[in-house]
């Protein structure tokens, strides 16, 4: 009978088990590291609970950001209306100084036109005169007007829609 087992082949295999136990030793240090960390996460996030109340407190979690979600809603909506507000504010100013007469005074008398981003308002016309001043006022929509509007009327509408169209 024959030996097959030798010096050399009984030390290889003694290498080969003690390189493997040395690895399983190593990857064994590395999960009880990695272990650790997440036990420590864990004691961290469910400070102050058992195992009862950790799951009253996910659902308080998801509670609170339903009502977040809902509350990032109405600040959207109100936010809407507060664009849509300032949107058909008269805040676009057109005005136009001008002699209403050849022969009286200087450019004393003038028109005005305030309208909003939908060129909704109104213009204002003061025709100054030696003896009597007048004021006109005139609705606008959508740049038009149901009264016939003067030469100045009409261009100071067309300064207000011109700043509005260039905000400054």
């Amino acid at each position: 009978m024959e030996v097959w087992f030798t010096k050399e082949i009984v030390a290889g295999i003694f290498g080969l088990l003690l390189l493997l136990f040395l690895l399983l030793f190593i990857w064994n240090i590395v999960l009880s590291v990695k272990f650790g960390r997440l036990k420590k996460r864990f004691n961290r996030m469910a400070q102050g609970t058992s195992e009862d109340n950790l799951e009253q407190m996910l659902e308080k979690v998801f509670n609170r950001m339903e009502a977040l979600e809902a509350s990032c809603r109405e600040v959207e909506h109100l936010t809407e209306a507060m664009h849509k507000k300032v949107r058909e504010q008269k805040g676009q100013l057109g005005i136009l100084r001008f002699a209403a007469f050849e022969n009286e005074g200087s450019d004393l008398s003038f028109s005005v036109a305030l309208v909003d981003d939908n060129q909704s308002g109104v213009v204002i016309t003061s025709i100054y005169g030696r003896h009597e001043s007048r004021v006109y006022a005139k609705p606008i929509e959508n740049g038009m007007s149901s009264y016939v509007l003067s030469e100045e009327e009409k261009q100071a509408l067309a300064l207000a829609v011109k700043n509005n169209a260039n905000p400054a």
